[in-house]
This record gives C-alpha cells, sequence and structure tokens, in this order.
C-alpha cells in the first residue's frame, strides 16, 4: 500500500560531506517543526568516501522523518538529485546544497511562488532583489559567469542563474522532469530547465540570500570542462527533439 503524500520533501545531495551533515540536518529538521509541516529530509550520499553516510544514519536513528539512501561508485550531483526526487513523497519538493550556501529559511520563497502558480521556482543570485552574503573568490566568480554566459548562448534560455543550489518543484513536475533527465553531473540544473521549457512548465526565478562557504569538493577546472560538454550534449539532443512531451514526439 502506498504511503500518503507529504507536505514537503527536502532533498539533500552530498558528497564527502561528513563534517557538515549533521549541523545540516539539524536545520532542516528544525525548519519543518518550526514552520509545522510534516515533511521528510532525504539525504542521496553520492558514493562519499569519507563517513557522509555513518553520520546521516546516526542523525536518522533519532529523527523518524529523514532518510538516507546510498550508492556507489559516486555519479555526479545530478544523479543524486534524481535519485531523491524520485523516491521523495511531498508535495512539493525542494533540493538543497548541504553547506546551506542558501539558507534553509529560503526554502519559504521557493514555496510561496509554487504556491502562487509557479511548478518549478529556481533560486537565483543575479538579480537585484538577490543578497549575496559572501561572494566566490575571483577564479570561482569568472567561471561561474562564463557558464552562465554559455549556457544562456548555448540553450537559448533566459535563466540568471542556472546552478544555484536550491530549486523546487511540484511533485507532479519534479516526476516527469527527473524521470527524463539524463545528465547525471553538474550540468544537470540546465538539462531541467531545457525539459521544462520544452513541456510548458511554469518555471519563476526568486531572488535568495546566498553565502559562499568554503571547502567545496569540487575541482573548478574539471567540472567547467565537464559542464561544457554537457551543454553541447544537451543541445543536441534538443536539435534532435529528444526533450519534447512524449506526446509530441509520437505525432
Amino acid at each position: 500500500m502506498n504511503s500518503p503524500p507529504l507536505g514537503l520533501s527536502v532533498i539533500l545531495p552530498a558528497y564527502n560531506e561528513a563534517e557538515g551533515m549533521q549541523s545540516a540536518l539539524a536545520a532542516v529538521v528544525a525548519y519543518l517543526g518550526a514552520r509545522e509541516i510534516d515533511g521528510e529530509v532525504i539525504v542521496v550520499d553520492d558514493g562519499s568516501r569519507d563517513a557522509t553516510a555513518e553520520r546521516a544514519r546516526e542523525f536518522a536513528a533519532s529523527h523518524p522523518q529523514v532518510r538516507v539512501l546510498s550508492h556507489t561508485p559516486n555519479r555526479g550531483k545530478g544523479y543524486a538529485v534524481k535519485q531523491g526526487m524520485l523516491a521523495a513523497r511531498g508535495q512539493p519538493r525542494v533540493f538543497l546544497d548541504v553547506d546551506l550556501a542558501t539558507p534553509v529559511e529560503e526554502i519559504d520563497k521557493l514555496l510561496e511562488a509554487l504556491e502562487d502558480g509557479a511548478e518549478i521556482a529556481i533560486g537565483t543570485r543575479y538579480v537585484r532583489a538577490s543578497a549575496v552574503e559572501v561572494k566566490q573568490r575571483l577564479p570561482r566568480r569568472l567561471m561561474g559567469s562564463a557558464f552562465r554566459w554559455l549556457a544562456r548562448l548555448i540553450l537559448r534560455l533566459p535563466v540568471s542563474d542556472f546552478t544555484c543550489g536550491a530549486k523546487g518543484f511540484r511533485a507532479e513536475a519534479a516526476d516527469e522532469l527527473f524521470g527524463r533527465l539524463s545528465e547525471p553531473g553538474w550540468a544537470f540544473d540546465a538539462e531541467l530547465l531545457v525539459l521544462a521549457a520544452r513541456s510548458g512548465r511554469r518555471v519563476v526565478e526568486v531572488p535568495v540570500r546566498w553565502r559562499d562557504v568554503r571547502g567545496s569538493t569540487v575541482a573548478p577546472l574539471s567540472a567547467a570542462v565537464e559542464s561544457l560538454r554537457a551543454l553541447w550534449r544537451i543541445r543536441g539532443n534538443d536539435r534532435r527533439g529528444l526533450y519534447e512531451p512524449a506526446r509530441d514526439r509520437e505525432a
């Protein structure tokens, strides 16, 4: 028998995040409690080489609203978010980075946008109403700017921030889009937004507070090369009509 839906699912993709895992979980659980939301937190351990899964399971042992999914080997952030979204029971569903660079309270803004009619609400750091409290170091800022420019150019999407680690989805939209997602790595956000555009889903950008958190496990150069290759794969798939809704492809 299927379990009833919940008020909210929060997905935390994680790779080598043992140090900050329990504090992040405590913050999200406290958020759900303060808002009196009947929700769940899903940690997806993406083949970590440290004690990420163990720290998450230790916390989950005394907090029944926390679930831990784990797989090996490491497959990429997109793959991890996909597993969490498709396992979720929430109405709606949000994913955040474990470092909480976007503070957990910013979920309120994503939920408000979804309640106001959006099917997908994406956090953005690059509009006037956003608040970047701690900036990234210059090399990362330059790489991020280059990726945003290339993504808009290659994919022809008017999006100010593809990669902010705070996005919310209505359950139906999450099931459809993540069910079709093929990019496992850092460019998965861009593929999601192409899928959303081709399926006619309403996407709203939401200004959020954000702060850079030092100690990222991402290797900037390799991530940049991987993401650029992925953008061209996404463009090729789009040109072949692979992102059109199934009913349109069959027509």
